[in-house]
């Protein structure tokens, strides 16, 4: 039997927690968390970074340069944010043109 798919607010609150067990992580961690570069492009390119929740740097080690991801101050909100689910069910009920039923959100 598959799994379910995994909600965006579960996708984000994943992402920002592997980031959050060293203090950064690799680029490659997180696309394989993901599943694909296209899902890291989405996820990080459009969305993470250009809403500074995350920011990009390099460093190098043994002549290799590697890109690591870490969080920045919004980055830390929203992944607080997130570790409270009561709040995060509000939201998406209150997001939108109308208010939702809790019968209409997933988390």
């Amino acid at each position: 039997m598959p799994s379910q798919p995994r909600t965006p607010v579960e996708i984000c609150y994943e992402l920002l927690s592997l980031i959050n067990k060293k203090g950064k992580a690799l680029k490659y961690e997180l696309i394989k968390n993901l599943g694909s570069e296209v899902a890291f492009r989405r996820w990080f390119d459009h969305c993470f970074v250009p809403h500074k929740i995350v920011e990009c740097i390099q460093e190098q080690s043994g002549g290799r340069t590697f890109t690591y991801y870490r969080k920045t101050k919004n980055g830390e909100l929203l992944h607080e944010t997130l570790k409270n689910r009561q709040v995060i069910a509000v939201w998406l009920r209150i997001s939108g043109k109308r208010l939702k039923a809790e019968s209409q959100i997933a988390l």
